[in-house]
C-alpha cells in the first residue's frame, strides 16, 4: 500500500509539473475533428451549387494536391483569395498558396488577434478556442531535409514564442542547422497543429488527445509529401511522442526523436518505426524520469524511450535543463537534434541510460 501510494504521488507530481500553472481539465473534442477545419462551412456551400471543389472533410491529401495542381494558376489565386480560411488549412493544397491565404487571414480578417503573426510562413492557422498554427522556418521548395517539430502539453496559438515555444524552437534549430553547416537546405515546421493536454490528469496522462493528434499528424505528413520528396525527422517532445508513437508515418520519415518522453505506446523503436532511425533523450533535471512505466486501461503511456530494453539510440542532453530546455542555446540537445535534424547521424553524441525509479 505505502508502494502503491508513493507511485501515485510521484506521478501526480510530475504530470503537474510537466503542465505548469495553466493546467485545466481538457475535453479531447475540442478539436478540428468534428467540426472541420476554419472556413469549411462556406466552402461546402460552395461544393452544394455544383462548384468542382474537393470535399475537406474526406478528400485524401494527395487527391486535394492532384486537384490543386490540375487548376490555371489564376484559379489557385481566385480560390485562395474566396476561401481563405479554408485553404490556408487544408493539407494538400500548395504550400506557398497557404502562405498566402494565411497573410491575408492575419493583415485582412485579423483571426489572430493578439499574436504576432505578420509576415511569417503560416502553414495552418485555427483561432478557434486556444487556437492552432503551423509554421515554417526555411525554405520547403529547396529544402533537401525537413524536420517537424510536434510539441507537447500547453502548446497552442498563444504560445508559440517564448521560453519553450515551438516557434522558438523551430527558430533555434534552424539556426544551429546552419551554424553546425552553413548552406545546408534544411526546412523545419513548428506543428502547433493540434489540441495538446493541459492538466496533469486525466488528458495528460491519457490516449485520447493523442491518437486525435496522431491522424492530424498522419493527415499533415500526407499532405508535405505531396511537395516535398526529402527525408524528414519527427523531433517529439513530451505528450508530442505520443502523438508521434501512434502515427502510421510515411517512408518518407527517416528519423524520429523522441525527448522528455513520457513514453511512446510501443515497447520498443521497431514498434515505432521499422524503417526509420530512432533517438531518444532525457535531461538530467527532467521530471518526466519519475513517472511509473506501467499502464491502466488508457491511462499511461509505457516504457520510456530511453531505457535499454527500448532500444532506441539515446543521444546526451548535457546543459538542458527541466522538462523544457531541450531547444536552449549551447546544449548537447540542441547540436544533437540539429543533427539528426540534418541527417548526420554520424555526429550524433551518445549517452548512456539515465537510471529509473519504477
Amino acid at each position: 500500500m505505502v508502494r502503491a501510494r508513493q507511485v501515485m504521488v510521484a506521478t501526480f507530481g510530475a504530470l503537474t509539473t510537466l503542465s505548469g500553472p495553466r493546467a485545466r481539465l481538457e475535453s479531447p473534442g475540442a478539436a478540428w475533428g468534428r467540426i472541420g477545419p476554419p472556413g469549411v462551412a462556406a466552402w461546402q456551400a460552395a461544393r452544394s451549387t455544383g462548384r468542382l471543389l474537393p470535399d475537406p472533410l474526406t478528400t485524401a491529401p494527395a487527391s486535394v494536391a492532384a486537384f490543386f495542381a490540375g487548376l490555371p494558376r489564376r484559379e489557385r489565386v481566385d480560390l485562395a483569395r474566396a476561401f481563405p480560411a479554408l485553404v490556408g488549412n487544408l493539407d494538400g493544397v500548395p504550400p506557398t498558396l497557404r502562405f498566402a491565404a494565411n497573410r491575408y487571414e492575419v493583415v485582412v480578417s485579423k483571426v489572430a488577434a493578439g499574436v504576432n503573426l505578420r509576415g511569417r510562413r503560416i502553414l495552418a492557422l485555427d483561432p478557434r478556442d486556444r487556437g492552432l498554427a503551423v509554421e515554417v522556418f526555411g525554405d520547403l521548395r529547396t529544402a533537401t531535409r525537413v524536420a517537424v517539430i510536434v510539441p507537447g502539453a500547453g502548446a497552442d496559438l498563444h504560445h508559440l514564442d517564448g521560453e519553450g515555444g515551438v516557434a522558438t524552437a523551430g527558430r533555434a534549430l534552424l539556426a544551429e542547422a546552419e551554424r553546425q553547416r552553413p548552406g545546408s537546405r534544411l526546412a523545419v515546421i513548428a506543428w502547433a497543429g493540434y489540441t495538446t493536454p493541459t492538466a496533469p490528469v486525466p488528458s495528460g496522462a491519457q490516449g485520447g488527445l493523442a491518437r486525435h493528434g496522431a491522424a492530424r499528424l498522419q493527415r499533415f505528413l500526407s499532405g508535405l509529401t505531396a511537395y516535398t520528396s526529402a527525408p524528414i525527422g519527427l523531433l517529439c517532445h513530451s505528450y508530442g511522442s505520443v502523438v508521434c508513437g501512434l502515427s502510421r508515418l510515411p517512408r518518407q520519415v527517416s528519423d524520429i526523436a523522441v525527448f522528455g518522453s513520457p513514453g511512446v505506446r510501443a515497447e520498443s523503436a521497431h514498434a515505432l518505426s521499422s524503417t526509420a532511425r530512432v533517438w531518444a533523450g532525457l535531461a538530467a533535471g527532467d521530471p518526466v524520469r519519475w513517472l511509473p512505466t506501467m499502464r491502466f486501461g488508457d491511462y499511461g503511456h509505457g516504457r520510456n524511450p530511453v531505457e535499454p530494453a527500448f532500444g532506441a539510440r539515446v543521444f546526451a542532453t548535457h546543459g538542458a535543463r527541466g522538462h523544457s530546455g531541450y531547444f536552449a542555446t549551447d546544449t548537447d540537445s540542441l547540436r544533437n537534434l540539429a543533427r539528426i535534424a540534418l541527417g548526420h547521424c554520424e555526429a550524433v553524441t551518445v549517452a548512456p541510460a539515465p537510471p529509473f525509479r519504477t
